[in-house]
């Protein structure tokens, strides 16, 4: 895209949207590179290649039992399909580019009092699946639906406000946001009444659901139709996941996804080609305000040097997920390396910091203490974290090895979830609440959305708006400029964006740990030129190279 003013369109947009004087741009496309492959070393049974695939017929898994709808549909194994049928608003790339298929144009103007609007210019031409043109109608059908058909998107999208005028679009959201199109890589389908009720509304994607749904059908009429790898795709119904194990080893099913940190790692064995794609799931350590150690600056700030990320991705993690000690992702342009490296692992550093602020140890015992109103205090710290989740469990227990290490007396509290939300839930001020203990930092875990909003973190009250503001803090300057920095125009982000990394610093009531990796597996030799991204598996798919046998 390129840079425009499109300041012809003010008198437009203060009569549709209340708005001053518009000055926007867009987003350059990035150049692409091809992920990096992981030949799996788990061996289990015989080793299917190219040569002896199954079918000789590319085959997706299918949940028939839930709605093949994509704004409805709960199901990952549906929604994976739909992108082959639907065209997405935007493509967010393995590096959080923005690019878009049927967009035109898109720039982001604000107006004097801090508001800001994304204006969309339609791409002519885009055929749909049963013969008309897109436009701009199904644009705001297709996003308005996310909002009131309680659609699994609205998590990332949040709140948009979206309508159309003589060709154009227009979204806004709650807020301010510089980078609201990192939200929106939602589906998009056609715009007329109950639509998003059916099951196969219709489409703009490559491929076209056949009339029995057994499988998906080359759409001719899309862009570069010629070069798409497969004239159908087959559809398996789905049962249950041992049942998908045992169909992708026997090569019946040539796709899968999988999460190599949760609880559903499914364990895929055979070699395999395994690509990992960046996700937004970032893995932090949050404080409680009410804590006797913790309420106090300087303690928070010194454990971002006690962290030791790269360790806890290697060790805990086996490398299925990317150090992170800012709240945006490496992949990202907006990640300030500088800035990182101020963060970097050391104990140290963290020890100093601990003694600025008057903790050591006092009575030569080998533990730290700190002086509170002339009298020593003990410094105990619960750590605590969701035992459901082996990983989340190793990479605490490690933060916590190397806090023991430098004299911090800490105890891990793992607790099964219910058990976890009960305890972060705990109003120290109750006077009905009975407690053993309170919590001083909790290790989590959150699908933070495509413009970094780590906010409800800290933010808020988690029983009257349903943020994640479980250590009750109160930071205006903190959400402020985070705030800042989302509202941004791309020539005021570098500046708001250093002050917010600044204030982060200084309150650390929310520490960045890494953010999670997610994996597509293929057999050996099948794929060449996949891109993957944790929004579309299948972005580039006119450019991938298949070998069936």
């Amino acid at each position: 895209m390129k840079t425009t003013m499109r300041n012809s369109l003010c008198l437009l947009l203060c009569a549709v949207l209340l708005l001053g004087m518009l000055a926007g741009c867009g987003t350059p496309e990035a150049e692409e590179t091809t992920n990096d492959i992981e030949l799996s070393e788990e061996v289990s049974g015989e080793t299917l290649t190219a040569g002896n695939v199954a079918d000789n017929v590319f085959t997706l898994s299918v949940d028939y039992d839930k709605p093949l709808n994509p704004i409805t549909t709960t199901s990952t194994l549906n929604q994976n399909v739909g992108n082959l049928v639907y065209d997405r608003l935007f493509e967010v790339d393995e590096n959080f580019n923005v690019s878009s298929r049927v967009l035109e144009d898109w720039y982001y103007t604000k107006n004097d009092n801090g508001g800001g609007t994304w204006v969309l210019t339609v791409r002519d031409g885009i055929k749909m699946h049963d013969g008309s043109t897109l436009t701009g109608d199904d644009i705001v059908y297709s996003v308005s639906r996310i909002a009131t058909t309680g659609s699994s998107y609205f998590q990332q999208t949040g709140r948009v406000y979206v309508s159309a005028y003589q060709g154009q679009v227009y979204l806004t959201g709650d807020y301010a946001n510089g980078m609201l199109p990192q939200r929106l890589s939602v589906p998009i389908i056609k715009s007329y009444t109950n639509s998003v009720l059916e099951n196969t509304p219709v489409g703009s994607g490559p491929y076209m659901y056949s009339e029995d749904l057994s499988c998906l059908e080359k759409f001719e009429d899309y862009e570069n139709a010629d070069r798409l790898p497969f004239d159908k795709v087959y559809l398996r119904p789905y049962s249950d996941p041992e049942s998908l194990i045992t169909e992708y080893e026997s090569s019946l099913v040539d796709l899968v996804l999988n999460d190599p940190t949760s609880i559903y790692n499914m364990g895929y064995g055979g070699k395999n080609e395994t690509r990992s794609f960046a996700t937004t799931n970032l893995h932090y350590i949050c404080f409680n305000s009410y804590s006797p150690f913790f309420q106090y600056d300087s303690y928070r700030l010194a454990m971002n040097w006690i962290i030791d990320r790269d360790a806890v991705v290697k060790v805990a993690m086996d490398g299925a997920a990317t150090a992170a000690p800012l709240p945006i992702h490496p992949n990202s342009k907006y990640f300030d390396a500088d800035a990182a490296e101020s963060r970097a692992f050391s104990r140290e550093k963290c020890l100093e910091e601990l003694e600025r602020g008057g903790c050591r140890d006092l009575d030569g015992d080998g533990r730290l203490e700190y002086a509170l109103s002339g009298t020593k205090q003990e410094i105990e710290i619960n750590f605590l974290v969701c035992a459901d989740n082996a990983v989340k469990v190793a990479a605490a227990r490690q933060i916590a090895a190397d806090m023991e290490a430098i004299g911090l007396n800490v105890h891990m509290r793992e607790l099964t979830w219910e058990e976890y939300m009960d305890m972060l839930q705990v109003d120290p001020e109750d006077e009905e609440e009975e407690i053993d203990w309170l919590w001083d930092l909790y290790y989590g875990e959150i699908a933070i959305t495509g413009d970094w909003d780590t906010r409800t973190l800290y933010n808020g009250d988690w029983q009257k708006d349903g943020t994640l503001n479980y250590g009750r803090w109160n930071e205006p300057l903190l959400v402020q400029t985070v705030t800042a920095f989302i509202g941004s125009t791309d020539e005021e982000r570098p500046e708001n964006e250093t002050a917010m990394l600044q204030t982060m610093m200084e309150t650390s009531v929310m520490i960045p740990v890494c953010f999670e990796k997610k994996q597509v597996l293929t057999h050996i030799g099948v794929i060449k030129g996949m891109m993957p991204n944790q929004y579309n598996v299948f972005p580039n798919i006119t450019n991938w190279t298949v070998d069936l046998g």
